[in-house]
């Protein structure tokens, strides 16, 4: 089995990286680190500053995989399935008077298969040959649990290396990190992610504007076809929100692994 750190440049992957680095996870075979197109921009410059070093002066190199070299492109616009009737992102809609919210299938169509593909094409290693790292931590047990009872587990294909090899939650991850001199890691995401809490709109808009921005273009073109659809819990456009007002209303979904980060 091929063992494959599968970094996103965030604090659990950074956690990873320097258990590593300390000799207290092993070396994988392989690290990457697969790219939307869609990340902040925090999260390459953490990934170039750090993470990089820190692996090349053990030995490894971090490959980018880019899902526009990587996927197979739909004729529906790269945010809709094949069919054209499935939308990827995990959005909001108030169509039936309240207030929902879609699935998430972005992780798999924009990382997982590029992936695979690419390990499969370049270095000739079937699907079931790949044991991927995803960076779970003690505190997110009920994403794990729902991991673990899965069949990509079951099968030796997953390792949760915070869960069970070096036991740790966030904290304990950010402390690791701090405690090899190296800066705090942003918490990796797209730019236009529905799981952002306020307190991560209001950093995009008064940080990243240009992020920001490109967010609240994404959603008017996605409300051409779906007018009834939103990136905001508020189910406003991005561009009205009040990012003071309480927030969290809804759980975020890919604070780590779970969007395979």
């Amino acid at each position: 089995m091929i063992e494959i750190f599968s970094n996103g440049g965030g604090t659990q992957s950074a956690a990873i990286t320097a258990l590593i680095v300390q000799g207290r996870l092993p070396k994988p075979d392989l690290v990457v680190i697969c790219d939307t197109g869609r990340e902040k921009s925090s999260t390459w410059d953490y990934l170039d500053a750090v993470i990089r070093p820190a692996l090349r002066g053990v030995g490894l190199e971090v490959i980018r995989i880019k899902h526009s070299e990587w996927s197979n492109p739909s004729p529906s616009g790269e945010h809709y399935s094949h069919n054209g009737n499935t939308l990827l992102i995990p959005a909001f809609t108030n169509k039936n008077g309240s207030v929902g919210k879609f699935p998430g299938f972005c992780s798999s169509k924009w990382k997982v298969m590029p992936m695979h593909r690419h390990l499969r094409e370049v270095f000739n290693i079937a699907v079931n040959q790949q044991k991927y790292w995803i960076g779970f931590s003690l505190d997110e047990a009920r994403r794990a649990i729902r991991m673990i009872a899965g069949e990509d587990f079951q099968a030796g294909l997953i390792r949760l290396p915070l869960i069970h090899d070096v036991p740790m939650n966030r904290r304990e991850a950010i402390s690791l990190v701090e405690s090899m001199g190296w800066p705090t890691p942003p918490r990796s995401s797209c730019y236009m992610c529905p799981n952002h809490n306020d307190s991560e709109w209001r950093d995009l808009k008064e940080n990243y504007p240009l992020e920001f921005a490109m967010a609240c273009d994404l959603e008017r073109e996605i409300q051409e076809k779906d007018p009834f659809c939103f990136f905001h819990q508020s189910c406003k456009p991005l561009g009205e929100v009040d990012f003071t007002l309480p927030e969290d209303l809804f759980d975020r979904a890919c604070s780590s692994g779970g969007c395979f980060t």
